[in-house]
Formats: C-alpha cells, structure tokens, sequence
C-alpha cells in the first residue's frame, strides 16, 4: 500500500481528548476500503443472560476502581490517559465489544447491555476518560460492525475490539457537527488513490489512534445522502 501526501496539524485544545487537522490533499491508497454510507475476568454470555443487563455493571466496576479512577490525578497531571494500556486491558475483560459480532470477538449481546456498561461509565472520576473510552466503544466500531466488509472489520474491528488499537472519530468541522449534512470535507477517487480535502476538529483520542472514523463527501447532490465513513489509518503520510 502507497500513500502520499500532506496534512497539517493546527490546533490542540483539551488534554485528554481533542484535536483539530487541517487535511490538505491528504493521498490514501484505496486498496484500504471504506464504509459506503453507512488480569480481571472476561465477561462471560454464560453469567449474563437475558433480563441480566445490569449486572454487568457489577463486573467493569472493579476494573474503574481499580484501573482507572486511582490514576485520574496523575493522568491529569500528564495531560493524557494512557489509552493503548487500559484499552488493552478493557478488551481483555471483554468490554469494548458487548454488543459486537462473537466472530470478530465480540460478546453478541444486546445493547441493553452496551447501555448498561455506558451508565456505569459515570462512575469514572473524569470525564475525558470515559469520553474517550465511549467514542472507541461505539462512535467509532458501531457502523463499521454494521455495514464494513469482511476486511474492514478484520482490520479494524477486531483488534479494536481486543484492544490492540486506539480509534478516534473524524466528524465534526469548525462550521458543521451537530448538522452533518453541513460537512465540508470530500474524499474523491482518482485513480488507485482517495484524495481527502477538509478539517476535523474535536477528534476525541487522536493523539494516541491508530484509526480514525472519518466522515466525508464522497459525491454530489443531496447532503444527506453523499457521505461515506472512512477506516483512515493515523500513520498515514500527510496525517
């Protein structure tokens, strides 16, 4: 795979979560694909069966205490949380995958389950944490779970899911978030190549991902209808 290209970093704001880039002709080789439109225990299906949700919250709870809100001040102090660690030990214990496909190691519950671990998230003493935690859980492998190919998910999803990789989530742009069909930034086809032209910004977990679930025009005509989520690896030259 050959990329090529420039993009620029131009902001920093929030010390555990947000980054702002400037794409400028960012070059990524297609033989990637996209998404066309859209040591504590495991958690075992055989301890939660259905009408059992909330129990689950009694299984994360140890490993917040334990793992992460004695650490809040010092991470504070660094400026970052150290995701790459405790996401590894999150997926070992089974939770950045509660509701995602058994094949690609997910546990195949219910979202009341996912809700469940989510609530339970409140208990983390900093929000940025969980934020970050949260965004890699759903912002960025729900779509992909849903509508990527065989490939996109043994790429990403897998070992997003293990905890092997950070993922961070490509959206929102200085003049359009909440209303995406205001997204300026384009990915357009020429050649063997995928030529990304915009700006992200609150890109939550950047500055530690792998991947970034990006969100760009990639045709014309209703801007409801003409986006694609992108599978953008972070090592990408121009990144």
């Amino acid at each position: 795979m050959s990329n090529r290209g420039l993009f620029h970093r131009i902001f920093t704001s929030s010390t555990t979560s947000s980054l702002c880039y400037a794409i400028n002709v960012l070059r990524y080789r297609i033989d990637v694909p996209f998404i066309t439109h859209f040591q504590h225990a495991r958690i075992s299906t055989v301890k939660l069966s259905r009408g059992q949700e909330h129990s689950i919250a009694n299984i994360i709870l140890p490993l917040i205490d334990q793992e992460i809100n004695p650490y809040v001040d010092e991470w504070e102090a660094a400026g970052q949380f150290p995701a790459h660690k405790l996401f590894k030990k999150l997926g070992n214990s089974g939770f950045l995958g509660v509701n995602k496909p058994v094949e690609y190691g997910g546990l195949g519950l219910d979202y009341k389950y996912q809700l469940s671990i989510t609530e339970t998230m409140g208990t983390i003493h900093c929000g940025g944490i969980a934020m970050g935690i949260g965004v890699h859980m759903e912002g960025t492998t729900s779509n992909l779970s849903r509508y990527g190919s065989h490939y996109l998910k043994s790429t990403f999803l897998a070992p997003s899911i293990a905890g092997d990789v950070v993922s961070c989530i490509g959206v929102t742009e200085p003049q359009a978030g909440s209303d995406v069909s205001g997204l300026k930034t384009t990915a357009q086809r020429i050649g063997d190549d995928l030529i990304i032209n915009g700006q992200k910004m609150w890109t939550t977990n950047a500055w530690q991902a792998d991947w970034m679930a990006l969100l760009a025009n990639t045709s014309q005509g209703n801007p409801h209808r003409n986006k694609s989520l992108i599978c953008l690896p972070m090592n990408t030259p121009g990144i």
